[in-house]
């Protein structure tokens, strides 16, 4: 009779070790979800802020540099005077 029950007893060991080790896996991911949730939460009114100065000075570097290309462009227009060489 113990050597029929010894395979179901083991199996049932095993199958419990597996469950118990899923159980802590799945813990683990609750937990990091929730702080990484936390997290972004807390972090939500900076990041905004952040990208509303990012945003403004972006605007700002596109406005020089189309004040610079239209500067270039104009100044590229008159002839450039060249000097001229005296013989000797």
């Amino acid at each position: 009779m113990a050597i029929v029950l010894w395979p179901f007893r083991k199996a049932r060991k095993e199958w419990t070790a597996l469950k118990e080790e899923q159980k802590l896996i799945h813990q683990e991911l609750v937990t990091q979800r929730t702080n990484c949730l936390t997290t972004l939460q807390n972090q939500g009114d900076r990041q905004i802020e952040l990208l509303g100065t990012m945003s403004t000075t972006l605007t700002g570097m596109a406005l020089s540099q189309a004040e610079m290309t239209g500067y270039c462009k104009a100044s590229a227009c008159t002839p450039a005077v060249r000097r001229s060489i005296r013989k000797k």
